[in-house]
Formats: structure tokens, sequence, C-alpha cells
């Protein structure tokens, strides 16, 4: 009988460490991610920081986790400005895609959950056309169209945001191109909402005439005088 008290009594001092333990495990602070996206211990564990710090696959939870709980931010890969333009006598590459590798949006006023009455400015980098040819792209560039040498920007500014559908909006955007400015009624998707941005896709046309662009359709013009604008933008809120 005292054997076996000896034995209940060396087993409850065997287990009582790996209790405390545990429960000073459980009562410890969770690690806190920092900016960088990898985890620290609590201030007092330089160790456990390090052993963390050098842990492959520590610091991939850790980043998995902040990811997981950060807001979502834009992928600028996404947004895009597009003009097709067709010849005058349809030609079998018709439309010709104008990409601009260059724009930002410079300003941008609005409230991400309500778009109504929000403003911004976008500016296109006249000077970063691409055409897939280099010899259009030079003629585009010319005086006779363009005109970069002199005009580098396109400046857009959008106000008067209405709602028309659940995501679907109508405003006013005023074009500068060369030394002419015109006004267009445009209509745009909202296609992606964040925080502090929200992402629109639109479709819209204009006549090149409109800015000097090029000639009347003639033997010696033979671009078709509507073009079309495809973009997807981000609107950050400034």
């Amino acid at each position: 009988m005292k054997t076996l008290k000896l034995i209940v009594l060396a087993t409850v001092l065997a287990v009582s460490p790996a209790c405390s333990n545990k429960k000073d495990a459980e009562n410890k602070a969770p690690p806190v991610a920092d900016n960088t996206g990898s985890a620290m211990g609590s201030a007092g564990s330089a160790g456990s920081a390090t052993d963390m710090a050098g842990s492959a696959g520590s610091a991939d939870m850790a980043g998995s986790a902040a990811a997981g709980s950060a807001a979502v931010t834009p992928d600028p890969n996404a947004d895009y400005i597009d003009v097709y333009a067709e010849h005058a006598e349809k030609k079998p590459d018709d439309p010709v895609a104008v990409h601009f590798d260059r724009f930002k949006v410079v300003k941008a006023d609005f409230d991400p959950k309500k778009v109504e009455g929000g403003t911004a400015t976008i500016e296109l980098d006249l000077t970063s056309l691409k055409s897939g040819s280099d010899k259009r792209d030079k003629h585009l560039a010319s005086p006779d169209y363009l005109d970069t040498s002199k005009f580098t920007t396109l400046t857009i500014d959008i106000g008067n945001v209405k709602k028309k559908a659940d995501n679907t909006y109508t405003a006013d955007a005023k074009v500068k191109l060369r030394d002419t400015e015109k006004k267009y009624p445009v209509t745009f998707e909202v296609v992606e909402t964040g925080e502090d941005w929200i992402r629109v896709k639109g479709e819209h046309k204009f006549a090149r005439l409109d800015f000097k662009v090029g000639g009347k359709p003639s033997k010696d013009e033979s671009v078709a005088q509507e073009l079309t604008v495809k973009l997807q933008l981000t609107l950050k809120k400034t």
C-alpha cells in the first residue's frame, strides 16, 4: 500500500510541470504580425523571435495570416486604356488597337460606398502609345495626328456622377487633347470595390476630328473618324 502511494505521488509530480507549462502557453500573448508580414513573439522572448525569423515555414504561415487579415489592395496590372480605330474602307486587321503603357489617376474624391457625386482626374501619357507597328506608331505621333513632340498629355476630368443602376453610373467626362477641350456624357460600371478605392470599366466612342487629329476620310486619309476607347481604371481616394 505504501508502495502504491509513492507511485501515485511520483505520477502527480511528473504531470504537474506539464500542466503548468500548458497553462503558461495558453496565457502567453499570441504572435503579432508586423508590417512586413513576419510574426514576432512577445518582447521578452528574444530566442523565440530569432527561431521564428529563421524558420521559413513559420514566416510563410505568418505571412499568410497577415495577408488574410489585411485589406484587399488593387492590382495595378489589371488597369488599361486602349483605343480602337478602323479604316474608312474595312481591312482584315480592323480594328487596330492602340495601347497606352503609361497613365495615372492624379486625383480622386469619392466615397467607395457611395460613388455618386465623386470626381476624378486622369492623365494619359501620349508618348507611351503602342500599336504593334513601329511605322504606325511614328505616324500616330507625328504632327498629322497626336503631335506628341508638342502635346504629351491627354487629361480627363470626371464629374457629375449619377447612379443609373446597381453598379452602373453616368458622368460627364471633360477631355483635353492638344489645344481642344470637349465634354462627353459617359457610362461606366463599378466592377470592384475596396476600402478606399474602386475599379471602374467603360467603353466610349468619340470622333478624332473633335480634337483635330488627322484629316477627313479621303484617298490620303484612310482612318475612320469614329474611335472607340476601352478602359479599366482603379480610382484610389486621394
